[in-house]
């Protein structure tokens, strides 16, 4: 019965440092030998965490898949039937004819409509219709509307409708498989826990793992749309011993979580393990001077740092940045960043262009460094962007074809002011890519503006992601190391991290990750209603839509009432978002109706709250956290009494004795 836990559906909490991924494969492991007829299918976030899992792992009814992977092999044998073609058209009908009407006049629209009509001769809602014969996944960020290739995100929320729509789908999972392990669910769409969900509910021969930790929840995949349900699983089993940190950093970590379900305890070898120096926080007004002198002190210390756009001016891809950041995929509130795509350079990064030129920027290292055997590996295994037949090698002839071909690029990739689209077009002339591979970037409007940036920004970029010792702060989910100092920092944009604000929060208040969380998805719904009624977004109202709309004013004024009556002595939200409603009834204005129900600053508090824990829980060892005391002067005394509390030393900079190891 619906809302019954059910020993079918365990959640396991599996916090950093837990050995979470060698728990799975013990798991796994033991099935496959107390239960050698069962099947099993073990779902993971990423290509690198699915190799992870595979290693040892040598069964026949083992599967093992990224999520985008299992859903395109599940629905794929539907891309070309009628069912499938019908439900696409209900979906995307409207946006398909608003891009070929292109009313608002996008040039990079109009070029990318002006290439379909080359290419096929005509553009209109039922030619496109009568052309479209199959769907496919197209592992980009974006859908291609036209020719029925589905984008990351799309791919999901198609299949979870497909499912909805022919139940019989579900049948392929829960008949298929006994055991199915969801790794990293905290990052893990809700369309996706809910497709898996509905296979397994009341069926006894099947069991569902959902393992992972809510704190490591630092990208949006997930809404807060499951959570009624995963309160039906069973909780019983957990990790609770941090196998990486000194008992320091876990009594720290323990206290930054501050809810006793989600405690750890160090492992044995490292309880009583002391640090060379005692986990500290660095007050400074020069947080850069701060930061080399403990990279001086401590060799190979991890350095921390968010990736805003002041940072990506001081690398010099600034305007790749902003290109990103203007992309509807990657706008606030969407599954991936423009962080998330820019300091990716594994074949993990979800954009299709970013992938293409950071393995680009590689290969081209590579023949620098005259590592033409590796350069040749690279491009075989790659041989979905670069045509394979030419590393072939049988003849000494073939290698200087190969390499003047290289050198041809070369010329390009390194000519001053170089632009991104002049080294593809190269790459195709050169046969070293294909048509097709070239229209992926040149047929996408969204690309267009990235294809006229200048080549420099790829190399600048990748170089400082090269750089030891170096990360962003969205990048260092599962790594950990000996020495960290992680660098405080705000970014307004996209990734919204409000950095201060949540440590000014945090200072004057006493709270848990679920108490966040439970005020962050429940808000969230409230202004998901309010926006509905008002047909917009509540920053998009004016004069018009609302001091001269009483219903609208009269719907704001109502939700506002009920708002505070519904968190009436929440000490997050009075301490948050209290004021901005009391004062939009005392005075209904519209700039006071725009600081009312939107999401911004209590999600770039709560991603605040999870990237420091994230942050801290890399260090092994020694942790450093450096301040800008400017920014909490008018808390200052709370800020620092807070974290004394919680384990660490306050310093200012410069130091008196600097720490030598």
């Amino acid at each position: 019965m619906a809302g019954e836990i059910t020993n079918n559906k365990h959640l396991i909490n599996a916090p950093a440092g837990s050995g979470k991924t060698t728990n799975i494969r013990t798991r796994l492991k033991s099935i496959c030998l107390k239960e050698p007829k069962s099947k099993i299918l073990c779902i993971t976030y990423t290509n690198r965490a699915a190799d992870e899992l595979k290693k040892d792992l040598d069964s026949p009814n083992v599967t093992v898949s990224t999520i985008h992977s299992y859903i395109n092999d599940l629905i794929s044998p539907f891309y070309p039937l009628k069912e499938a073609l019908d439900l696409y058209w209900e979906i995307f009908e409207e946006k398909i004819e608003a891009r070929i009407k292109n009313e608002e006049k996008d040039e990079h629209v109009e070029q990318s409509n002006q290439h379909y009509i080359e290419k096929h001769g005509d553009l209109n809602v039922d030619f496109v219709r009568e052309n479209l014969r199959e769907l496919s996944y197209g592992e980009t960020p974006f859908t291609s509307l036209y020719s029925g290739k589905l984008s990351h995100d799309d791919l999901i929320m198609f299949a979870n409708k497909l499912i909805k729509k022919y139940p019989v789908l579900l049948r392929k999972i829960s008949d298929k498989y006994n055991y199915i392990f969801i790794d990293e669910y905290q990052d893990t769409s809700a369309y996706i826990l809910d497709i898996f969900y509905d296979a397994v509910v009341n069926k006894e021969n099947v069991q569902l793992y959902l393992l992972g930790d809510r704190m490591q929840q630092i990208y949006r995949n997930y809404d807060g749309s499951f959570e009624e349900k995963l309160r039906e699983f069973d909780t019983s089993q957990r990790l609770v011993v941090n196998h990486r940190s000194i008992g320091k950093i876990i009594s720290i970590l323990n206290n930054i979580y501050n809810d006793d379900s989600f405690k750890q305890d160090p492992s044995e070898k490292n309880k009583d393990i002391v640090p060379d120096i005692s986990p500290k926080v660095i007050i400074t007004s020069n947080v850069a001077e701060a930061v080399e002198h403990f990279q001086t002190s401590f060799p190979g210390i991890l350095t921390l740092y968010l990736m805003n756009k002041e940072k990506y001016a001081e690398i010099g891809a600034k305007n790749l940045y902003s290109t990103y950041e203007k992309m509807e995929a990657y706008s606030f509130g969407r599954k991936y960043t423009p962080t998330d795509v820019l300091s990716d350079m594994s074949n993990d990064n979800p954009d299709a262009l970013m992938k293409f030129l950071f393995l680009l920027n590689n290969i081209m290292v590579l023949y620098t460094k005259e590592n033409y055997g590796m350069l040749i590996s690279v491009c075989r295994k790659e041989n979905k962007f670069f045509n394979s037949s030419l590393f072939q090698l049988k003849r000494h002839t073939d290698k200087k074809v190969l390499r003047d071909k290289f050198e041809a690029v070369k010329i390009v990739y390194e000519r001053e002011n170089c632009l991104i689209k002049d080294v593809i077009e190269c790459l195709f002339e050169q046969s070293l890519i294909s048509a097709t591979v070239k229209n992926i970037y040149e047929e996408s409007a969204e690309y267009q503006q990235v294809l006229n940036i200048e080549i420099a920004e790829i190399k600048n970029l990748a170089h400082y992601l090269s750089t030891p010792y170096i990360s962003t702060q969205h990048g260092v989910k599962g790594e950990s190391h000996q020495s960290v100092v992680f660098v405080a920092a705000d970014n307004y944009s996209t990734p919204n991290v409000r950095m201060y604000s949540f440590f000014e929060l945090w200072s004057k208040n006493n709270f848990s990750l679920p108490e966040f969380e439970d005020l962050f998805y429940s808000y969230s719904k409230i202004i998901m209603e309010v926006e509905a009624k008002l047909g917009m977004k509540t920053s998009e109202l004016n004069a018009e839509t609302h001091n001269k709309n009483e219903t609208n004013k009269n719907l704001l004024a109502e939700y506002s009432n009920q708002v505070l009556n519904t968190y009436r002595g929440n000490k997050l939200f009075e301490a948050l978002l209290k004021d901005d409603f009391t004062a939009y009834l005392a005075k209904s204005t519209v700039s006071n109706a725009k600081n009312i129900f939107k999401i911004s600053k209590i999600e770039g508090i709560l991603t605040a709250y999870k990237l420091f824990y994230v942050g801290c829980s890399r260090a092994r060892k020694n942790l450093v956290i450096v301040v800008d005391e400017t920014k909490i002067n008018k808390f200052e005394n709370e800020f620092k009494a807070k974290l004394i509390s919680i384990g660490f030393e306050i310093q200012g900079f410069p130091m008196q004795e600097p720490p030598t190891v």
